[in-house]
C-alpha cells in the first residue's frame, strides 16, 4: 500500500471514531429518525423536514422548516418540565408560551400566536429529548389568521 492510501484510511478512521464519541453532534440531530415535528395548518398537513430544539436556561425553542424552505414554524415554551403551558388574552394574561409560523419572506407572511398552548409530555433530560403537542391561533399584520391544530413534537434532541 502506498503512503496517500494509508494516510487517507488514518484520516477516515480517525474522522468515524471522533463523530461516534461526540454525544451532542450535530451528525446525531440529522440522523435523529424517530424525531417528527408536525401540525396542520388551516385544516391542511405540514411537516417540518428539519428541526432544531435549543434549551435556554429553563426555555425551550423549537423551530421547524417544511418542504419548501421558506415556511417556518417556531415554538416558544417558557418552562422546561412537564405541563401544559398557555397563551391567553385572559385577565390577567397568561405568556407561557409563544409561537409563530412564516410562509413567505414579505412582513405579511409572518403569522404570530395570539393564543395557544403547548403541553410537554416527555422531557428526557437524561438523553436531551422532549415530545410534546402544540395549537395556536395566529395572525399577520394585515390582521389574516392561521389556526394552527393537532401539532405534534416528538424525541426532538435539544441542546
Amino acid at each position: 500500500m502506498n503512503m496517500k492510501k494509508i494516510t487517507l484510511i488514518i484520516l477516515i478512521c480517525g474522522l468515524l471514531f471522533s463523530l461516534s464519541c461526540k454525544k451532542d453532534s450535530k451528525i446525531t440531530d440529522l440522523i435523529n429518525v424517530s424525531a417528527s415535528m408536525k401540525c396542520k395548518i388551516n385544516g391542511t398537513s405540514w411537516s417540518a423536514v428539519t428541526r432544531v430544539t435549543t434549551q435556554q436556561g429553563n426555555n425551550f425553542l423549537i423551530n421547524g422548516t417544511g418542504s419548501l424552505g421558506n415556511d417556518v414554524l417556531n415554538v416558544t415554551i417558557i418552562g422546561n418540565t412537564t405541563g401544559t403551558y398557555n397563551l391567553t388574552t385572559n385577565t390577567p394574561p397568561q405568556i407561557q408560551m409563544s409561537a409563530n409560523f412564516a410562509n413567505g419572506t414579505s412582513p405579511d407572511s409572518l403569522y404570530t400566536a395570539t393564543e395557544g398552548t403547548v403541553t410537554l409530555s416527555s422531557v428526557d433530560v437524561t438523553n436531551k429529548k422532549i415530545s410534546g403537542s402544540f395549537s395556536f391561533k395566529a395572525k399577520n399584520m394585515a390582521l389574516n389568521n392561521k389556526n394552527i391544530t393537532e401539532g405534534t413534537f416528538s424525541n426532538l434532541i435539544y441542546q
